[in-house]
C-alpha cells in the first residue's frame, strides 16, 4: 500500500508541475483560462499532494526498514517541457492525466478503503479534473464508454 500512495502523490507533483509549466509558457489562454491553471497548480499542492505526501510518513517502509515510515520522494515519471504548445490539446492532456489520478485512487480506495487520505485526494482532484475538463473542447474529451473514438 506503501508504494501504491507513493506512486498516487508523484502523479500529483508531477502534475502539479504540468500545470505550472502551461501556467507559465502559456500560448493563447484567456485571463480566465490562466486563473484556472494556477487555482489548479494550488489546489493540486494543498488539497491532493499534501494529503498523501504527509500519508506516507505514517506508512511503514517495508521488511528491509522495520520500523521505518516512508516520505515522499518528489519522482517525476516524465520530462518535463511545454511538449504540447497548443492550447487546446495541452489542456486535453492536463484533464486526461488528471482524470487517470483520479481514477487510481479510486482503485486504491477500492483494495484499501480504510485510509482516509485517498479518498479525499480522489475527490479534490476530482473537482480540480471537473475545472479543467470544462475548458477542453468537447470533441478533445474522452467518450463517456472511454474509448479515444
Amino acid at each position: 500500500m506503501t508504494h501504491q500512495v507513493a506512486e498516487l502523490a508523484a502523479v500529483a507533483y508531477e502534475l502539479v508541475l504540468q500545470l505550472l509549466n502551461r501556467f507559465f509558457t502559456h500560448t493563447d489562454e484567456t485571463d480566465e483560462q490562466l486563473s484556472t491553471l494556477i487555482g489548479a497548480a494550488i489546489g493540486m499542492m494543498g488539497g491532493v499532494l499534501r494529503s498523501l505526501a504527509t500519508t506516507l510518513t505514517a506508512l511503514p517502509v517495508g521488511p528491509p526498514h522495520a520500523g521505518r515510515t516512508a516520505g515522499f520522494t518528489f519522482e517525476v515519471y516524465y520530462v518535463l517541457g511545454n511538449i504540447v504548445p497548443w492550447r487546446e490539446p495541452a489542456w486535453a492532456l492536463l484533464h486526461e492525466r488528471l482524470a487517470l489520478l483520479v481514477q487510481q485512487c479510486a482503485e486504491l480506495t477500492d483494495i484499501h478503503g480504510a485510509l482516509e487520505a485517498v479518498p479525499e485526494a480522489q475527490e479534490r482532484a476530482a473537482a480540480i479534473t471537473a475545472t479543467i475538463g470544462a475548458h477542453v473542447p468537447a470533441d478533445l474529451r474522452p467518450s463517456p464508454s472511454g474509448d479515444s473514438t
